[in-house]
Formats: C-alpha cells, structure tokens, sequence
C-alpha cells in the first residue's frame, strides 16, 4: 500500500470520525472504502474487450479522406511496409 497526505476540512473529519464509529470501522479503513467508490463512480474500470470496442469506436469516428480504403486486409503489405501503389 501507498502512504498520502491529504488536507481536509474540519467538517470533512467530523463527518469521517462519525462515520468510522457507527460502522464500527477504523478511519483509514473507511478513507480507503470511500476514495475505491468514488473512484468507480467517477472513472468505472473498464475490462481489456471493452477498451478494446471503445478504441475502435474512437477510430471509427476519425476523420479519412475518400481516396483512403476503408479495409486494407486486401494489400496489407502495402500498408505494413509502405509498398508503392503500381
């Protein structure tokens, strides 16, 4: 685990030692359970399948010119190796 200091209202720590006493927890314990929720509300974990759909989805909203191909499996050395159009 990693150490941190934080600056904290005097409301903050009152609402903090009372919570820890009515759950009957210690504060760090409490700190920690508080920071992972928020956290997962404001930035959710993602799985690697979903990172991956969400790159693609990126990608498709990129902007291309015409003349660019849409699906280069056809001449992938082309576009892997920079080969000349003949």
């Amino acid at each position: 685990m990693q150490r941190i200091s934080v600056h904290i209202t005097d409301e903050t720590k009152q609402r903090i030692d009372l919570a820890a006493k009515a759950k009957q927890k210690v504060e760090a314990d409490l700190i920690r359970e508080a920071i992972d929720e928020g956290l997962k509300k404001i930035y959710p974990p993602t799985s690697s399948a979903q990172a991956l759909l969400n790159l693609a989805k990126m990608a498709e909203d990129l902007p291309s010119r015409p003349e660019e191909p849409t699906d280069i499996s056809e001449d992938t050395a082309k576009y892997a190796f920079g080969g000349k159009d003949e």
